[in-house]
């Protein structure tokens, strides 16, 4: 009670400082009083002091002055009876003495009124001594007769009052008087010092309990609520949000903090609802995703949103474009009653109120007899009636209506506004994805009725040709009996009918043949029209899929990022998620092209020698960690298989990935083995896939290698899945020649086994046609199933110790990617005594994020990694602005140095290596690293050509070297160290193939352009394929394209800058770039990725707006250009753009949705500078815009 009333008291109101102030202006106060009153009591004790000094040494003075006198009177005496003579200087002496003695004491003593009277006393007897007796005793001094009389007269004298005895009285008086003013004086001292000591007691207990009282307060009204008010921040920390906070009227810091804490309880339940709504939203986000169709999403969706909102009863009604209607689609908890209608029209009812102004509607109360929500033992009324529209882009997809039991207070309504946009997004993706696999399976339908209708007419066409083959043999023997029925009259008559009537029947069956052939030709065009559908389908499948996806990735990616900081770890983490579920549905979409490509016979095959063991190592390391993770057994050998097989390696890998995958995937313990042997004929090999899995029924096992299959298929399967995967796999295997069978026994496990032809070496590599030598080569593909924006793993710590703690700024470092231990240490051990530091990564994602991090002067990376391997590694550190200058040198046991140079290594040892050769490969390592100029040598005859050449690759900022020859090119590349050669095949004397060819032949052989104006012949084409897969044919768009080329070799090995700043997005900051595409998705996500770098974006929504944009705007310097618009779409803008010579070198690269063959090709030729396919890669698009930018 106490300390509520001093709570609300004026002390509790002062702030802290004024309290402290308080208690201490308190204790001074007290201790400045006490210490004035020790000062006064001090300080008359130091008088009483001083004045009995003062009387001591007044009866100092005195008993000197005593002895004075006593000695002069015994000096007297002495001298009369030894030596009267000296008398007469004697007396005065010692007279003279006594007189100093008595003026000391007189002038110590003249302060005091009790003593001076006896000082004066004993003067005036001295003054008068020398007169009245030492005078008569002196005069008798020089008679020895009168002497003795003058001595005992002396001595009468001295004992008289006038002498010795008058002084000496005088003095002991005032001795007397001195000795009982000291005795008084210490008294008075000895009571003071008794004061002082009790006043020193008094200020000791004064402030003990000055200091208790402030201790007292202190604590009541600072420390015990601060002590109560940091429990409850301790308590709501600890998410107990119940607690009341008080305090908070009081007006000092307490106070202060008490509403602080208000506030942060007031944060806490607010981030507590946030929470909740977030959590809320995942979980009714993961229930709909997996509905399988309209009806399971609408339940799922009230199942999880009701029981948040203590929903008792709950509709879902669907709304019918074409009708204007909504429909009863889904409930919870609800039964059909006989007055209330499962449809309802815009504006009907509470349902179609709210379809019709598209906003939520909240009753609440809600009327007793409106609705009852009934259970097993009784009803009761909602309270509040909930109805909100599913509205995605201003276009009406449902209502959902809820009958809650509760008030619906702002957390809930919250839930409810963000479970609109959600639903509505997931329901119209659902309907999306419903008829996108509709007509997947329509074209699947009418593809397999056509391929009846064929093989129907061709047995057709057989019968009829074997009809045709009798008939022709009748007519035959009917010519050869022409002789014998002509002999034969009577019998030719008979037979004339039976041969009339056979060739009208011949004649007939011609007819029918020419009419089923008819109808075998039109059913022909069909099949062709049917194959035209379908291709068309595919490419408008690609670009409805990936149109979307492109916006979700592009956002989904630019979210995780995270670079304004203004998003938490969770939703930086669902951006993430929601990314990579973008791409696996990307990786869903390819495998249902891939599929269809197979089926249309539009999957080429490229056969290229495969290394069995090598190929097996890939395979075993690829699975061998996501083995360990499943806890299983994983092995792979190879035991008499062929050493070298001649086949695809790309879709040899893709099979055996989805196989191995599945074992995996299907077995939950036990052991996944795979094996490399000789197949049943010399000619064939096989690869066994074997695992202790679920085992498939037999009556599955047959079904599973079609389409959308699965074995088990139901609502409650275990293993997810398309049902794609064995299908893709069956189909590329019969595209290699083979064949995929199956053994299995239902919960014991399956064998996979993969028989192909081993194949011959071909004669020749496969080529293009000289047309398609002028192709600008193809983007870096990417591992399948590798997102480019996937986020990489931690860095691990290494198993091979590095000198990542110790790295000396400016130090030469190398990263060694290589997964062998072993192998990895002798690496480590090599680069340390050539004196470099050391960086050491066992597989490619850490190999990726260490270059990010440490940026090493080079790399020496193995190909055959767990995971990612060596291929992808490279293409991600070329594609990433912030590794792309950093040199690779591959070491390998794969004899692939062809492809490493094309994916911009700038060397390859294949395993095993000396020391020798690793020396070199640092040295090369450390000679691309280093901070020297570009140079480009350019051969040509023609002066005129070379300084186009010169001047097109000026902005470059390389050095240009021209040669007019091939032997001059030759001294010039033994002479000068070069990066890129361009070469035109028309020289004087040594001709450019066989220049080419020297060249190759060097220790470091130099990347080489041809850009040549001649037509060159498939021998050609194949003899410079040899050393070089960049071919430029001079034309219209050739310096573009000699510019993507050259820019490709100096861009895989250039050195970056020492003032590159952090962030290389800036060297976009103010650039202008049109974006043109129809999909406003599109737009916005571009769009806003490319702003946040800077870039000045103009748009536009199909080829002839893009027209306007550029007259209006003829600043423009680059183009992105979608290729399906409506209106005019990219191919014919791209056109009538490059028809304008203002135009001529304008960049433009084209995007589309990748799913049919020449696309590129298509592009290029509208007049595109570059080609990029969707979803875009962002890194890989800004790096494309900076490398077609001219430098400001």
């Amino acid at each position: 009670m106490a300390e509520r009333r001093l709570g609300g008291s004026w002390f509790a109101d002062l702030s802290m400082q004024w309290k402290a102030g308080g208690v201490v202006a308190m204790l001074v106060a007290m201790f400045l009083l006490l210490l004035g009153a020790n000062a006064l009591f001090t300080r008359a004790g130091d008088r009483v002091q001083a004045q009995v000094d003062s009387v001591r040494r007044i009866v100092i003075l005195s008993d000197a002055a005593t002895r004075a006198v006593a000695r002069r009177q015994a000096q007297a005496v002495r001298d009369a009876l030894t030596d009267p003579r000296s008398l007469a200087s004697q007396i005065p002496a010692a007279s003279a003495e006594v007189a100093e003695r008595l003026a000391a004491l007189s002038a110590a003593a003249g302060a005091s009124p009790a003593l001076a009277p006896f000082v004066q006393r004993a003067t005036r007897i001295a003054t008068a001594w020398p007169d009245a007796i030492g005078a008569p005793l002196l005069a008798a001094s020089g008679d020895a007769a009168a002497l003795p009389a003058a001595l005992r007269g002396f001595l009468a004298a001295e004992a008289s009052e006038a002498g010795a005895r008058g002084i000496n009285g005088a003095l002991d008086e005032l001795t007397a008087t001195a000795n009982a003013q000291i005795t008084v004086a210490r008294s008075a001292l000895s009571e003071n010092e008794a004061i002082v000591g009790a006043i020193d007691v008094i200020a000791l207990i004064a402030t003990v309990a000055a200091g208790i009282g402030g201790l007292v307060l202190g604590a009541r009204f600072v420390s015990r609520p601060l002590r109560h008010l940091a429990e409850l921040m301790s308590r709501l920390a600890g998410h107990e949000l119940d607690v009341e906070v008080p305090y908070s009227e009081r007006g000092d810091e307490v106070g202060i903090i008490a509403r602080a804490l208000k506030v942060f309880k007031a944060m806490a339940i607010e981030t507590r609802d946030n929470d909740w709504v977030k959590g809320s939203l995942n979980t009714i986000a993961t229930r709909v995703q997996g509905a399988d169709d309209l009806k399971d999403f609408a339940d799922s969706l009230l199942a999880e949103l009701a029981p948040r909102v203590e929903a008792g009863v709950g509709v879902f009604y669907r709304f019918d474009e074409a009708t204007d209607e909504l429909s009863l689609l889904g409930s919870y908890a609800f039964g059909e009653r006989r007055h209330l209608s499962t449809a309802y029209r815009l504006g009907e009812g509470l349902v179609g109120q709210c379809a019709l102004e598209k906003k939520t509607i909240i009753l609440s109360p809600v009327p007793e007899d409106y609705v009852r929500i009934r259970s097993g033992i009784g009803e009761a009324a909602p309270q509040a009636v909930a109805a909100m529209p599913l509205v995605l882009k201003g276009r009406l997809l449902g209502v959902v209506e809820l009958g809650c039991l509760v008030a619906i207070e702002d957390r809930r309504a919250r839930l409810l506004d963000e479970v609109r946009t959600l639903a509505a997004l997931s329901f119209d993706n659902l309907a999306r994805a419903i008829r996108t696999r509709e007509l997947l399976e329509q074209s699947q339908r009418q593809a397999t009725d056509l391929r009846v209708a064929e093989e129907e007419l061709r047995t057709q066409q057989e019968e009829l040709r074997a009809t045709n083959e009798q008939l022709l043999g009748q007519s035959q023997r009917l010519s050869a009996s022409e002789e014998e029925l002509r002999v034969q009259a009577e019998e030719l008559k008979s037979s004339n009918d039976v041969l009339r009537r056979s060739s009208e029947e011949l004649t007939g069956q011609k007819e029918l043949l020419e009419t089923l052939n008819r109808q075998m030709e039109a059913r022909a065009e069909e099949l062709v029209r049917a194959n035209q559908y379908k291709s068309q389908f595919l490419a408008n499948m690609s670009h409805e899929l990936r149109t979307p996806l492109n916006s979700l990735l592009i956002l989904s990616h630019d979210l995780a990022e995270n670079r304004s900081g203004n998003l938490d770890a969770d939703q930086v983490e669902a951006a993430t998620i929601i990314h990579a579920s973008g791409s696996n549905l990307l990786r869903l979409i390819n495998d249902i092209l891939d599929l269809s490509k197979v089926e249309a016979g539009k999957m080429e095959v490229v056969r290229e020698p495969v290394n069995v063991t090598a190929f097996a190592q890939r395979i075993e390391r690829n699975f061998r960690r996501v083995a360990q993770e499943r806890k299983l057994r994983f092995s792979v050998t190879v035991a008499d298989a062929p050493p070298m097989v001649y086949t695809d390696a790309g879709k040899l890998e893709q099979i055996l990935t989805n196989l191995v995958g599945n074992a995996l995937k299907f077995t939950v313990q036990g052991r996944v083995s795979v094996s490399f042997a000789n197949g049943e004929t010399a000619d064939t090999f096989k690869v066994a896939v074997t695992d202790s899995g679920i085992g498939i029924p037999d009556d599955k096992q047959d079904a599973i290698f079609e389409a959308f299959e699965q074995v088990d298929a139901s609502t409650r399967r275990q293993f997810g899945g398309t049902g794609l995967g064995l299908a893709i796999t069956q189909r590329l295997a019969q595209l290699l020649g083979g064949v995929v069978a199956v053994e299995s026994k239902l919960g014991q496990g399956s064998t996979f086994t993969l028989t192909l032809p081993v194949g011959e070496p071909p004669a020749e590599e496969e080529s293009e046609d000289a047309g398609a030598l002028a192709r600008a080569p193809a983007p870096m593909a990417r591992a399948r199933g590798v997102s480019g924006l996937a986020p990489l793993p931690a860095v691990s710590m290494p198993s091979v110790p590095d000198d990542r703690e110790a790295l000396t700024p400016g130090a030469t470092a190398i990263l060694v990617v290589e997964d062998d231990p072993v192998f990895a240490r002798t690496l480590v051990g090599i680069v340390r005594r050539k004196g470099y530091q050391v960086l050491a990564a066992g597989d490619g994602e850490s190999g990726i994020e260490l270059a990010r991090r440490y940026k090493p002067t080079g790399i020496l990376l193995d190909v055959m990694l767990p995971g990612m391997d060596g291929w992808t590694v490279i293409e991600r550190l070329k594609a990433d602005p912030a590794t792309r200058h950093i040199p690779v040198h591959f070491v390998s046991a794969l004899d692939e140095t062809r492809r490493g140079r094309d994916l911009g290594a700038v060397g390859f040892l294949t395993k095993p290596v000396s020391a020798e050769k690793l020396g070199e490969a640092l040295q090369l390592l450390a000679h691309f690293a280093s901070d020297r100029p570009r140079r480009v040598l350019v051969v040509d005859d023609d002066a005129a050509a070379r300084h186009a050449v010169r001047t097109l690759l000026a902005r470059e900022k390389a050095e240009i070297v021209e040669a007019g020859s091939g032997e001059e090119a030759l001294e010039v590349a033994a002479k000068t160290e070069l990066d890129c050669i361009v070469l035109d095949l028309g020289l004087p004397g040594m001709s450019g193939f066989d220049l080419i060819e020297r060249l190759a032949e060097g220790e470091h052989p130099v990347p080489v352009v041809v850009y040549s104006g001649r037509d060159l012949t498939q021998e050609e084409s194949l003899r410079l394929r040899a050393f070089t897969d960049s071919i430029v044919v001079k034309g219209a768009l050739s310096p573009e394209r000699l510019l993507d080329e050259v820019n490709l070799f100096l861009h895989s090995v250039q050195h970056e800058p020492r003032s590159v700043p952090e962030h290389p997005d800036g060297d976009l900051e103010g650039r202008k770039l049109l974006l043109v595409d129809d999909d406003m998705r599109n737009i916005f996500a571009l769009a806003k990725v490319l702003r946040a770098r800077g870039i000045n974006v103009v748009l536009a929504q199909d080829g002839a707006k893009a027209l306007a944009q550029l007259d209006a705007e003829p600043d423009i310097e680059i183009v992105l250009m979608d290729v399906m618009m409506p209106v005019m779409d990219g191919y014919e803008a791209m056109e009538q753009i490059r028809a304008q010579p203002r135009f001529a070198k304008l960049p433009m690269i084209a995007l589309t949705a990748k799913a049919m063959k020449d696309d590129r090709e298509k592009c290029l030729a509208a007049g595109a500078s570059d080609y990029l396919a969707k979803p875009v890669d962002v890194p890989k698009l800004l790096s494309m815009i900076r490398s077609w930018l001219p430098a400001k």
